[in-house]
């Protein structure tokens, strides 16, 4: 099994290990609803859970590695959290 390592690259949050790259959208999304206010080409807000990992990834200048379970032990868990 892997598991999935949150990797801030701005270096203000240390690494969080996930489950799965799903469950680490979903923890973005949720981090940034917070200050998410976008609209597309017609004005039509932009549901930040309809975005994908890339573009969340981008939107807050995050990363991820898939790492072993064995590496996970190393950082904070919250796959069953979310």
């Amino acid at each position: 099994m892997s598991k999935v390592l949150r990797i801030d690259l701005q270096g203000a949050f240390d690494g969080v290990v996930f489950d799965n790259k799903e469950q680490l959208r979903f923890s973005l999304c949720d981090f940034h609803s917070e200050d998410w206010d976008c609209v597309d080409e017609n004005d039509n807000e932009i549901d930040i859970f309809s975005l994908t990992l890339d573009q969340i990834m981008d939107y807050g200048e995050w990363g991820y590695q898939v790492i072993s379970d064995e590496q996970a032990k190393d950082y904070e868990y919250r796959g069953d959290n979310e």
